[in-house]
């Protein structure tokens, strides 16, 4: 059976394969570990008291379950861009475009991080203006990735252990203080409760499967990508509920419920400790997120310029540092722009994050799909799944999507509809005008013959 066709080589041919397992790792957890779990954890402590560190163990489970599928697409079939290449091999060019489409407008999360590492250290130094400060972090990561993966994935790795070492210093100086008593009431409110905690938490322990999107330039993509999903998700949730134990039993659930873990910090650490866990934890951990999405940021795009649903000229990649240094500038324009206009893009990003689950849920069909058009490359993949437990994977995964997706629409305010169906109206304008164009590519390159699957 011949191979499916790949994007244009051109299109990609500059990139180069020299990501290592640990940067891949770093990638995921930092993708994982953002400032979600600093504001989250009292959202969930509020549903469900002392039951918040089981939720946080329950989501990473679940996170973990609809990741597998992701992690056999990885291995078996390791590409640049994978959420617009999987659909686009293995469903249809259009869901390409439209899981492509999606991912673009989740990186206007760029400007919410940066502004919340700005808040951050505003509330240690009130003299550092926010939003200059939140310009320079976006800014400082985007000539890290311009000067190529490998410089910005050491950076990733030297901010996971500093942040690492933040929380974990958190999680030792409150353990001795925690009354073991109050973890014991794991629903005060109700089992509904403890699962609606879990389910929003899937939002803080969601992101590893990102990493699949570096597959072209990985050393060992057969390998390390699924390594990377499943490590990097374990390791953030197990951090997680060491955090989470001494932010609900530490002080009066009354007083942490719907609080941030720096009320607990500001508690249990002297002024450096605290100062150390607000710049080496909580704000590492958003400046983190965001070198970890502008690198992955532009694959999927790439992608589908190769197969001409974008001009060829905007996939260009610098031969010297091997990036693709006009998509980080349009990538770094959207982080930038909501900053210098001056506004809050939190509704903005609550729309983008809708955005993330029926990203995830096709990619999870094309998972089945690859077993039944590609059986040789499932067959020869390092990681793979039995057909039961695949199936499994996929049908509870979607349904875990499904609540995640419930939970953030009730909390949608108009403006954040409008945002986002406006931007879905573009990209349906934009796939009427080009898909016929694609259609051509494909068809030329069929003729040609397909370029084949990356080695393992």
């Amino acid at each position: 059976m011949t191979s499916p066709p790949q994007p244009s080589a051109s299109s990609y041919g500059n990139l180069k394969r020299n990501i290592t397992f640990p940067q891949a790792l770093g990638v995921s957890f930092h993708q994982i570990v953002g400032g979600g779990v600093v504001a989250l954890t009292g959202t969930a402590i509020a549903l469900t008291g002392g039951g918040a560190p089981l939720a946080f163990a329950i989501a990473a489970l679940a996170v973990i379950v609809y990741s597998l599928p992701v992690a056999t697409l990885g291995s078996a079939m390791p590409v640049v861009g994978s959420r617009y290449t999987y659909a686009a091999r293995l469903l249809s060019p259009s869901l390409g475009f439209a899981t492509m489409w999606l991912s673009v407008i989740v990186t206007v999360q760029l400007s919410l991080m940066a502004l919340t590492a700005a808040e951050y250290v505003h509330a240690l130094f009130p003299e550092v203006p926010e939003r200059p400060f939140a310009l320079a972090v976006v800014t400082v990561f985007f000539l890290a990735n311009l000067l190529g993966g490998v410089f910005s994935n050491r950076l990733g790795i030297l901010l996971a252990f500093v942040m690492i070492a933040a929380f974990l210093m958190y999680s030792a100086s409150g353990v001795p203080q925690v009354h073991w008593e109050v973890l014991g009431d794991i629903a005060p409110n109700g089992a509904d409760d403890l699962i609606a905690a879990a389910a929003i938490l899937t939002f803080a322990t969601t992101g590893g499967t990102v990493v699949a999107e570096l597959g072209g330039e990985m050393k060992r993509p057969g390998r390390d990508i699924p390594l990377s999903i499943i490590g990097g998700t374990v390791i953030a949730g197990l951090l997680y509920v060491c955090m989470a134990i001494p932010s609900v039993g530490v002080l009066p659930v009354s007083e942490v419920a719907g609080r941030p873990m720096s009320v607990v910090a500001q508690h249990l650490l002297s002024p450096g400790g605290f100062a150390f866990f607000i710049i080496g934890g909580a704000v590492v951990s958003v400046v983190g997120h965001i070198n970890a999405q502008l690198l992955a940021s532009t694959k999927p795009v790439l992608a589908a310029i190769g197969d001409g649903w974008f001009p060829r000229r905007l996939g260009t990649v610098n031969k010297r540092f091997g990036t693709p240094h006009w998509l980080l500038v349009v990538m770094y324009g959207i982080g930038v722009v909501p900053i210098l206009a001056g506004f809050s893009v939190a509704t903005i990003a609550k729309a983008a994050s809708i955005a993330v689950s029926p990203m995830l849920a096709i990619m999870l069909v094309a998972s089945w799909r690859l077993r039944t058009r590609r059986p040789d490359l499932h067959a020869a993949a390092p990681f793979k799944l039995g057909p039961a437990l695949h199936l499994s994977s996929i049908v509870l995964g979607i349904a875990v999507l499904a609540v995640q997706t419930y939970f953030l629409i009730i909390k949608l305010t108009l403006g954040s509809a409008i945002a986002l169906a406006g931007w879905m109206a573009v990209g349906v304008v934009w796939w009427m005008l080009r898909r016929r164009h694609v259609a051509t590519v494909l068809a030329s390159r069929d003729e040609r013959g397909a370029v084949p699957v990356q080695s393992h």
